[in-house]
């Protein structure tokens, strides 16, 4: 009974996909990318441990990685070898991977097993004719419910699947609207602040630097992120010279970049 226990909890407890194939979320269909390098046939993702993510992310974009999906759930601590499966399921060849203890919790899972009770008779009969013998079985079918107890240690679990351009940036700029703290303390609505430099781009070249607020771009006064990423995007291919405007520690600075032609 104790080996028929013990094979059943190995189904119960593998048998489910992983809560990074469950809880995954996708940004965008990395297959339908073009620039990017995915992982190939015969490859391994890489897995990094972050106790940061925030941080991380911007530091892998930095590097020329782009952010395709992630997966986020509570639970018992899944294997790296989950991840990995994962990750080559859609492609990624490199996973910033964050868990945080929450709680221990009891788990009581049923199983059910067969319960079959079997009748065995045999004896003589009696008659005009002689006596005989005779034996024989009857089956009663049912079920018994045997609960299983455990101490489940759950965490927080997350992670942020890359890929890697293969495309130098023209720009090299990553870019949101300002929040509401920087609007108060610079007292403007307009405006975008530059969260990615991307390294060996024109904008690192030129020493623009995340923290900086982006003000006017070709002397275009910018209103907010979007805005900032349609004018950057609406630039000649052919490459040349563009100004850009930033506030750095409260002080306008003027910035001229070397496009790169694309």
């Amino acid at each position: 009974m104790r080996l028929v226990l013990t094979a059943i909890m190995c189904i119960v407890l593998t048998g489910c996909a992983s809560g990074y194939q469950q809880f995954y979320k996708p940004y965008v269909d990395a297959r339908t990318l073009t620039d990017v390098h995915l992982l190939g046939a015969g490859e391994k993702p890489q897995i990094m441990s972050s106790t940061d993510l925030q941080r991380d992310v911007k530091i892998a974009a930095s590097k020329g990685y782009r952010p395709i999906g992630a997966s986020s759930f509570n639970g018992q601590m899944e294997s790296e070898q989950a991840v990995i499966k994962q990750a080559t399921a859609v492609g990624a060849v490199l996973v910033l991977v964050s868990s945080k203890f929450t709680e221990s919790r009891t788990i009581t899972t049923p199983l059910f097993l067969p319960n079959n009770q079997t009748t065995y008779s045999s004896g003589s009969v009696y008659g005009a004719y002689g006596s005989a013998n005779y034996s024989g079985s009857s089956t009663t079918y049912g079920t018994t419910v045997v609960p299983i107890t455990r101490q489940q240690q759950r965490y927080d679990q997350t992670a942020v699947y890359f890929v890697k351009s293969t495309k130098k940036p023209r720009f090299g700029l990553l870019v949101s609207d300002l929040p509401l703290e920087l609007r108060s303390k610079y007292e403007r609505n307009t405006g975008a602040i530059i969260n990615v430099v991307i390294e060996e781009s024109p904008a690192f070249l030129a020493n623009v630097l995340p923290g900086d607020i982006l003000v006017e771009f070709n002397d275009t006064l910018i209103i907010n992120a979007k805005h900032a990423t349609d004018l950057m995007q609406s630039a000649p291919s052919k490459g040349g010279k563009c100004v850009l405007k930033v506030i750095r520690n409260g002080t306008e600075k003027s910035i001229e970049l070397h496009l790169i032609p694309g």
